[in-house]
């Protein structure tokens, strides 16, 4: 197993010996894959290139933009040169920025879902709305005048 570790020292995420990549220091579900290559991939099948970490250590995303560097020693440093995190082997940084999330990239750039409510819950409360609609507090109950007697005297 070989440790991805934050700016702060802390384990963020574990690849192990076949490429798979879990988040935090205990084992979890697979979210991603490295390649041999130095691909980087979001899902376990390794289908999904999200970028790439190339010979020199610089790391793209998708759309070849070089998002980071990774040093000899490990180092990860956003392209301004901020520290970003240690890797042990120079493949790993680009997990460090694509699966961990610690930097938003243009090329993922992505609208985050609305994680308070699934869209189960969202139908729910439309079905409900539908069924009890709110009374207006301010609204006073139509009587047999308002109703009959004031509308002929409009016309």
């Amino acid at each position: 197993m070989r440790d991805v570790k934050g700016a702060n020292g802390f384990v963020i995420a574990r690849v192990d010996a076949s490429g798979n990549v879990t988040l935090g220091p205990d084992p979890g579900p697979i979210v991603g894959r490295v390649g041999e290559g130095g691909e980087i991939y979001d899902d376990d099948a390794g289908v999904h290139q999200v970028g790439r970490v190339d010979g020199e250590g610089t790391i793209f995303n998708a759309s070849y933009e070089a998002v980071g560097k990774v040093d000899a020693w490990g180092r990860v440093y956003t392209p301004l040169g901020d520290l970003l995190g240690s890797v042990l082997k120079p493949r790993d940084a680009g997990v460090l920025i694509f699966l961990a999330g610690i930097v938003e990239t243009e090329g993922t750039s992505e609208t985050p879902a609305d994680e308070d409510t699934s869209l189960m819950d969202e139908a729910l409360g439309l079905a409900e709305d539908q069924r009890f609609p709110s009374v207006r507090k301010d609204a006073k109950p139509l009587t047999e005048r308002d109703l009959f007697t004031e509308r002929l005297r409009r016309d």
